[in-house]
């Protein structure tokens, strides 16, 4: 992948530093016709958002929900979709994202001739907490 490093870097720190849509974002769409119903959930520090709404087709219409899950932090960590009676899929996980954003700054290092030690020392200068959210995925890069 030929990303620069300035643009992995700061996709990085974009995903790092941007919380998503938040609920409050999302019920102001129940003012919308088609949007149907909003749940929400707290399972210990996990908020989880559900809101449905009818898509029309041809002849008939379909229920969308949309689940929407937070961290205790209020960041936005995953977006599901199930559509009619099937099982949710993910749409978009933060973890996923991050791991891509990581490989992303480390190709781009690595093709400028930097050593595996050396791209460890530059992702350690990352903030902490985005670290420790991904220490694992360092970890296998030095």
């Amino acid at each position: 992948m030929n990303v620069s490093l300035d643009k992995a870097v700061q996709g990085l720190l974009d995903l790092h530093l941007t919380r998503g849509v938040q609920p409050s974002d999302l019920a102001d769409n129940l003012f919308d016709v088609e949007y149907t119903d909003y749940s929400l959930k707290k399972r210990g520090s996990i908020l989880i958002l559900d809101l449905s709404y009818q898509e029309e087709l041809e002849d008939s219409f379909q229920k969308i929900c949309m689940r929407y899950t937070y961290s205790a932090e209020r960041y936005l960590v995953k977006i599901e979709q199930r559509v009619g009676l099937s099982k949710f899929s993910v749409q978009w996980c933060r973890s996923i994202a991050i791991a891509s954003a990581v490989a992303d700054v480390t190709q781009c290092l690595s093709s400028a001739g930097l050593s595996g030690k050396a791209i460890s020392k530059v992702l350690d200068t990352l903030p902490q907490d985005l670290i420790d959210s991904i220490g694992e995925r360092l970890k296998l890069v030095a």
